[in-house]
């Protein structure tokens, strides 16, 4: 790639992402790792207690770290917040992540670095005044407006219904100003960016997929247990939470009429009670592992029983990676260049689910043929090294766009959408 000189570039995210063994902090940790191996990275967070380690090995990797203590500092507090943000103007969303504290450390930190960019992540930290920076970009991970309407859609519960619905009604009108504002945002599926262009079709925008790691998450020769199935993910995460108590309530059930020693795995962090209470001769609940890949590896088949969310699921890429047979539903691998029938399967409804399931354990050359295709489409699209390359040439991209128009400010705005090589 072309360039005069390394950026320095601020990476300003939510939330720690260090170890990486969640969806979003898996995204940052890899721009991180990628980016700072050209570039002059500094990252800023909030943090918790017990992250000490975490911060001192993104040290190792990064030119500085900063933090700010999240005021948040229990489930009590969040569903406090929660509750109270159901009589504000403000979201949830962008109030319980707003404090005096990130914008004075922010700004201090604006003031005594010339960053180029600053790469937000996540449009409910957009919410901050970035004073003269010359260029902020939004990485969304999510349509997270979409995310809240889809909830509210899906939830059965009452009061869940209303509270997303309340959010959604808020956040679209914030998530769409914070795209106004931002010099650029940066989406995971091309889907997404149309989404963006129909509102905003003068926004530089690029399309960067998640990713996955094809050295570390590799086809297996280890044997396969023919009654396991797996799902891994950061269960707590309500999409996630929903994905799993739908799969075990409703198509569990057809599967175990035709294999009645089937075993579910329910892989990750933070399970929440109510998926707890359902461990049993045929659920396993594991709660945080420090290595998902064993679980993949014995599984016949990895599901994806996802009915809400938004942005791409990186589960689905670590499954496609590891050669394994998939069933998802549509929304489970939305925005990622699969093809039903040629990498995985899909279904929706949970009778034909289950068929698709049982089908894939039972039909060893189905298996193995669309666990080689997801194999080989990992490799040919989504490696995190390529997808920051293209990263990083839309970041040069953006900011001669931004100098040749402040040298001419009477000239036509030169806006570019990069989209994903390869």
């Amino acid at each position: 790639m072309n360039q005069s000189r390394p950026l320095r570039i601020l990476i300003f995210t939510p939330h720690i992402p260090y170890p990486p063994n969640w969806g979003f902090g898996i995204r940052v940790y890899q721009f991180i790792r990628e980016l700072s191996r050209s570039h002059r990275v500094s990252v800023l967070f909030y943090t918790r207690p017990g992250e000490e380690k975490s911060i001192e090995a993104l040290k190792q990797m990064c030119h500085s770290v900063h933090s700010v203590p999240n005021p948040l500092h229990s489930d009590f507090d969040k569903r406090k917040v929660q509750f109270l943000s159901l009589f504000s103007v403000r979201s949830f969303q962008t109030g319980s992540l707003r404090t005096e504290a990130m914008q004075q450390t922010l700004t201090q930190l604006l003031d005594s670095e010339n960053f180029d960019i600053v790469q937000v992540e996540s449009s409910q930290l957009a919410c901050y005044d970035f004073g003269k920076t010359p260029a902020v970009v939004v990485d969304e991970h999510n349509l997270e407006y979409e995310l809240l309407q889809r909830m509210y859609e899906t939830e059965r519960s009452p009061l869940r219904k209303l509270y997303n619905y309340v959010e959604y009604l808020k956040f679209r009108k914030e998530e769409m100003e914070c795209w106004n504002r931002s010099d650029a945002c940066v989406l995971t599926s091309e889907r997404e960016q149309h989404i963006l262009n129909a509102h905003n079709p003068n926004k530089p925008s690029h399309v960067a997929p998640n990713g996955v790691d094809i050295d570390f998450f590799r086809p297996s020769t280890n044997p396969v247990d023919p009654n396991s199935l797996v799902f891994t993910g950061l269960i707590g995460y309500r999409p996630n939470t929903d994905a799993v108590l739908f799969f075990i309530k409703e198509v569990l059930p057809h599967i175990l009429m035709k294999r009645p020693k089937v075993v579910f795995s329910v892989v990750g962090m933070k399970p929440p009670e109510e998926v707890l209470r359902l461990a049993g001769p045929n659920v396993i609940v594991t709660g945080k592992v420090d290595d998902v890949r064993p679980y993949i590896e014995k599984a016949a088949a990895f599901v994806v029983p996802l009915r809400m969310g938004s942005g791409t699921r990186l589960k689905v890429l670590e499954g496609l990676a590891m050669g394994k047979a998939m069933v998802s539903t549509h929304l489970g691998c939305e925005g990622i260049n699969v093809q039903n029938g040629e990498h995985l399967l899909t279904e929706d409804d949970p009778e034909a689910f289950a068929k698709a399931t049982l089908h894939l354990v039972e039909n060893h050359d189905l298996a193995n043929r669309l666990g080689m295709a997801g194999r080989k489409l990992v490799e040919d699209q989504y490696s995190w090294r390529s997808i920051v390359q293209t990263l990083e040439r839309f970041h040069n991209e953006l900011l001669e766009a931004k100098r040749l128009n402040a040298s001419h400010p009477s000239a036509v705005q030169c806006r570019t959408v990069p989209t994903r090589e390869g």
